[in-house]
């Protein structure tokens, strides 16, 4: 996890330190003294990187006003006052994970996280965070008022889903009730697996909430050092050329435990708004070879013990009953692979 931190006086930057001792398994990114802030701001904007000022409100939304354009890619932005008592998240609060943040780091510095979000002031179920937690593409925004409004109202919300999709361990909120997709009923949420089936729904009912499992689990590897923007041109320009649409489909990024805090692939994970899986070379070395065998590498064996992390990766990720679909690719020092996930739900909890 990276988080862009920005200060404008010797308190903040006593309080920078405090973060950085605190919380020390996050990458913080400090604002140099003379970067301006707003155009420090824009380059964390273009990379969605999370945003923490320690400061007045005033001051972050003056700085942040000309950025915000889409509350669904929009940095995550908070505020911490000078004197540490208050964590305030001011944008993308949940898409962008900024009220999760703001109680993370909170809890660990003794401050008061002031949450502003009517679905947390009322401390009812998020929808929006619900597709978050799931991987599920939202395709139709505007009707995720309209299912908060019901929870607000303490109504129930009917969920309809595929009759063989797996919905999980975890019990099921009481306020959600589930009906399949075979069964004619009225439901105010509805999860298919096709962008045709989505049309189908929204040309019939437009208020509907139409979710897409987000399928693909990408595996990446790279020297060390390869930077955010490379790492997304190779990304983009390998997934741009196949016929299916990938990129809005990326449900996580993973690879080797080495690259755990490889900061461009951290990156990566976050402007997609995705979770970076890591795993160990013996965790990888587990997972069931497919018919078409792994690409391997005597220099990669020679680094990480393995002859090979993208293709793994992407499996480890994909989880059971996940294939290889792209085998691996390579450019100028970095290499990805892509394995299909079989879509399920991973957890009704919205709040931590």
């Amino acid at each position: 996890m990276i988080i862009s931190v920005c200060s404008f006086s010797e308190n903040g930057q006593e309080w920078e330190k405090v973060l950085k001792f605190q919380l020390p398994d996050i990458i913080w990114i400090t604002k140099a003294h003379e970067e301006k802030p707003s155009e420090w701001a824009k380059t964390q904007f273009a990379k969605r990187l999370p945003i923490l000022f320690i400061g007045s409100v005033g001051i972050a939304v003056r700085i942040i006003a000309p950025l915000v354009k889409d509350k669904f890619l929009d940095s995550p932005v908070m505020v911490m006052d000078e004197g540490g008592r208050n964590l305030i998240p001011i944008l993308s609060g949940h898409i962008g994970g900024a009220n999760e943040l703001a109680r993370m780091i909170a809890a660990k510095i003794g401050a008061t996280p002031v949450i502003t979000t009517s679905t947390d002031v009322h401390n009812v179920y998020s929808i929006d965070v619900f597709a978050q937690k799931n991987a599920l593409r939202i395709i139709n925004r505007d009707a995720i008022k309209t299912v908060a409004k019901k929870f607000i109202s303490k109504k129930e919300i009917w969920i309809k889903i595929p009759r063989n999709f797996d919905l999980g361990e975890e019990t099921i909120p009481e306020s959600i009730v589930i009906a399949y997709e075979d069964e004619q009923v009225t439901c105010d949420v509805e999860i298919v697996l096709t962008d045709q089936r989505a049309g189908e729904i929204l040309q019939a009912d437009p208020d509907t909430l139409v979710l897409i499992p987000k399928k693909y689990c990408i595996g990446m590897g790279c020297k060390k050092g390869k930077t955010f923007e490379e790492l997304k041109g190779f990304l983009q320009a390998t997934l741009d050329s196949q016929k299916e649409n990938f990129l809005e489909n990326i449900s996580a990024i993973s690879s080797i435990d080495m690259k755990k805090t490889e900061i461009g692939l951290v990156n990566l994970a976050q402007y997609y708004h995705v979770d970076f899986k890591t795993y160990t070379a013996d965790q990888l070395k587990l997972i069931p070879e497919p018919e078409s065998g792994f690409s391997s590498s005597d220099f990669v064996q020679e680094v990480t013990g393995i002859s090979n992390v993208c293709e793994r990766a992407a499996l480890a990720c994909a989880g059971e009953g996940g294939r290889l679909i792209i085998k691996k690719t390579a450019s100028d020092g970095m290499t990805l692979a892509v394995a299909e996930r079989i879509p399920k739900i991973i957890t009704w909890e919205t709040r931590n």
